[in-house]
């Protein structure tokens, strides 16, 4: 007989193993960079050496289970998402040599996040980044459906809606038609549709389900993973097969019923805010039951919607976090999970994610652009929940996106007013309130003009705006609304012959900022289609002043400044020489 020449060693090996326990494997040294270990043992393993196995018992290393990439990697966008910022990640919860237990995230070796963990916290992020319910069967009901050999799905939506017509959400006429509309155009691919119909019936609660399924198949149509330009976008009809219909609905009706908090909200609530499973134009995934089961142990019991509300809450706060330099196109929900970090935008869908996934009917509140400054916002929004209007306490229009349209909220969250502005516009025509962004007039609101007016209900006056109204056909209008809510129109076209009555003269630090002695700046006047040049000089303290009119905008630009418009108060007694819009 020939013997192996590794034979000896392998024999010698187990005797080994069996004669004494081994060691603990340090598992997560592997994945861990040294310079991850240098700050580890500087910092939260302070008196242990990277070297020691207790060092590497303290850490344990959180990664997404592979069938959860899988499905990720199912699109191939999000498949690059995950190569581009999946690399060079480490999430961690370590036991801290001083008696705390921390969440602790890095990327490409350096520290992003730090978040010290209650025995709770750490039980929800143990079981985000288990299998846990991802891998688990299917509900047998939906597992015998999709095994079907073929299905009629125009007659299962049928036999859904006689169903859904007892329940606690039967659908209304425009429901049932716009249902029959998105089944019969998507095609072959209303199957999955036909196969997650039938099991949603024959599961429990049978009549609230199908109801809860039939409407969100009717706006089906609205939903989709958006692309930059659209290019390469995917409608939902494409992508929803039958166990993540089955699942989104299932557990979604579970949740109202579940929780108290569930059953307080309106159909209205329920239906927009915790039943879809898309959140704003991210890739359709299958997260509502991993979510749920995630979640579920930890509100069991509950009856404070508020403490519910914070317990999902800080479960996004605990492993994702803000970073805006990602790309145009939202996150995966279970993505997040992955990659940590992303815009607002992907901040609030995992937030709401996690709420909805509770029974919490959460959305994304946001501003198109800002009034006061350059950019926009989204963040979530929670009817009648506490604490979540101060990201839009300045904005000057705050919408919410639903499936059938975008809902006002900007009240909510600012004090508002009433503009009535006489354009001169047809009747009929499109009259748009615009605030000065990024270097030009932007959209914040459109409305009709009805009798030569355009009126423009609930704009936010928390804060003074520089307002455009732009009809097509007339010359635009600016707008100089107070802080409070007065406003009056500003004067557009050529400035008046001569010098402007106020002498206005700033300050080294101004309200505008502060001007520096070597760098150039410009002052210039809106002239009802321009920014237009006014003769400026420069003073003695490297600021700038010129003569000016009080009724009309002025920008200074140049060095830091942010260029934002500005009117002049003529009132010496007034606070400041300027309002800075």
């Amino acid at each position: 007989m020939t013997v192996h020449p590794l034979m000896p060693l392998l024999v010698a090996a187990l005797l080994t193993g069996c004669a004494s326990e081994p060691e603990r494997a340090p598992a997560a040294a592997p994945r861990i960079p040294e310079s991850v270990r240098a700050h580890l043992a500087s910092k939260y393993l302070k008196g242990l050496s990277p070297g020691d196995p207790a060092f590497d018992a303290a850490i344990d290393v959180l990664e997404p289970p592979a069938a959860i990439l899988d499905h990720v990697r199912e699109n191939d966008w999000e498949s690059g998402q995950l190569d581009r910022f999946m690399k060079d990640r480490v999430f961690l919860i370590v036991r801290c040599t001083d008696g705390q237990v921390r969440s602790l995230h890095y990327r490409a070796g350096k520290p992003r996040n730090a978040v010290v963990l209650s025995e709770r916290q750490e039980r929800i992020l143990r079981r985000l980044y288990a299998p846990g319910a991802f891998d688990s069967a299917p509900a047998p009901e939906i597992a015998a459906w999709t095994a079907r050999a073929g299905v009629d799905p125009a007659a299962e939506l049928e036999r859904a809606l006689t169903a859904a017509a007892s329940g606690p959400l039967p659908p209304d006429p425009e429901t049932t038609r716009r249902a029959r509309e998105n089944l019969a155009a998507a095609g072959p691919r209303g199957d999955a549709f036909g196969r997650a119909l039938g099991a949603l019936r024959e599961s429990t609660p049978s009549a609230e389900l199908c109801g809860a399924a039939v409407w969100l198949l009717s706006r089906l149509d609205r939903m989709k993973f958006r692309r930059e330009g659209d290019k390469g976008s995917i409608p939902d009809s494409e992508t929803f097969d039958p166990r993540t219909f089955y699942e989104n609905v299932f557990y979604a009706v579970r949740a109202r019923n579940a929780f108290p908090w569930g059953r307080d909200a309106s159909d209205h609530e329920f239906l927009m805010f915790v039943l879809p499973p898309r959140l704003t134009d991210e890739p359709l995934q299958r997260w509502r039951r991993h979510f749920f089961e995630v979640l579920e142990p930890e509100v069991r019991g509950l009856t404070d919607r508020e403490e519910a509300i914070q317990v999902a809450r800080q479960a996004c706060a605990d492993f994702f976090q803000y970073e805006g330099n990602t790309t145009w196109e939202d996150f995966g929900m279970l993505t997040a999970l992955a990659v940590h970090e992303g815009r607002c935008e992907d901040c609030s869908n995992v937030d709401n994610a996690l709420l909805r996934s509770i029974g919490i009917p959460g959305s994304q509140a946001f501003t198109p652009w800002w009034g006061h400054g350059d950019g926009n916002h989204a963040w979530t929004w929670v009817p009648g929940a506490k604490g979540f209007a101060g990201d839009g306490n300045s904005g000057v229009k705050i919408y919410v996106k639903t499936l059938d349209r975008l809902e006002d909220v900007t009240e909510m969250h600012t004090p508002v007013t009433r503009l009535e502005v006489e354009t001169g516009g047809a009747d009929g025509a499109d009259a748009q309130l615009m605030v000065w962004n990024h270097g030009e007039w932007r959209r914040v609101m459109g409305v009709k003009v009805e009798a030569g007016r355009a009126v423009f209900d609930k704009v936010g006056c928390r804060r003074p705006f520089a307002l455009l109204v732009r009809v097509a056909g007339v010359p635009d209008q600016l707008l100089a609304t107070e802080k409070g809510g007065g406003w009056r129109v500003l004067a557009s076209g050529p400035l008046p012959a001569g010098e402007g009555p106020v002498d206005l003269a700033f300050e080294k630090v101004s309200p505008l900022g502060e001007f520096e002695p070597d760098e150039e700046y410009a002052v210039t006047v809106w002239d009802g289609t321009a920014w237009s040049p006014v003769a400026a000089r420069r003073l003695q303290t490297g600021a700038v002043g010129f003569r000016a009119w009080a009724d009309r905008a002025y920008r200074v630009t140049g060095g830091k400044f942010a260029g934002r418009p500005f009117t002049v108060n003529a009132d010496p007694a007034a606070e400041s020489p300027v309002t800075v819009r």
